[in-house]
């Protein structure tokens, strides 16, 4: 890699050569909403569970008025369970089968004070909230400084950009890595 480019143009060419990998091996991506159908059901998690310690360190920034941002939040997996710890959660996410799981997975708890916005972040107007948040999501963002400037932007107090300690698309990099014979 060229020891010229900025932080964000590596960051855009390790996107750019994971995606020619991934179209490489696996063929060209689909079309439509790759992350709908049985991919969103995966991501429906129950919002009345205990919180792990990721969501508890989230959480710990909540203040009960607040109002939680959460950007490409899916299905719901973080921003319900927080609902129920603060004013409202938002939850900007431009998947339909995303927002079916999130719409049900809310009603099903009982929770009204999560709402969708299904759109993508980067053309979302108006989107304001106390905290912005955000987990798993960056490695699909190819203008990553635009997209962070958006959530500056956004945040009345607080952005969270969050990668779990084992993020998706590494849970089985040493399995790609036996199968495929490449990192």
């Amino acid at each position: 890699m060229n020891p010229q480019m900025t932080a964000a143009e590596r960051f855009s060419a390790n996107l750019d050569a994971a995606s020619e990998q991934q179209s490489r091996i696996r063929g060209p991506r689909p079309r439509g909403d790759v992350w709908g159908g049985a991919q969103a059901r995966r991501f429906r998690f129950d919002p009345l569970r205990v919180l792990d310690a990721n969501l508890h360190v989230i959480a710990s920034y909540l203040q009960p008025d607040d109002v939680l941002v959460d950007v490409g939040g899916g299905a719901g997996r973080v921003c319900l369970p927080l609902a129920l710890r603060c004013r409202e959660v938002i939850n900007v996410d431009r998947s339909p089968g995303m927002g079916t799981e999130f719409t049900a997975s809310a009603v099903e708890a009982g929770i009204k004070n999560a709402r969708l916005i299904q759109e993508d972040w980067l053309q979302a107007e108006g989107v304001q909230g106390d905290i912005v948040f955000t987990a798993d999501v960056i490695y699909f963002v190819r203008e990553i400084v635009e997209f962070v400037r958006r959530l500056e932007a956004a945040a009345r107090r607080r952005v969270i950009i969050a990668i779990w300690s084992e993020p998706p698309p590494y849970r089985n990099a040493e399995l790609f890595r036996l199968i495929y014979g490449e990192e």
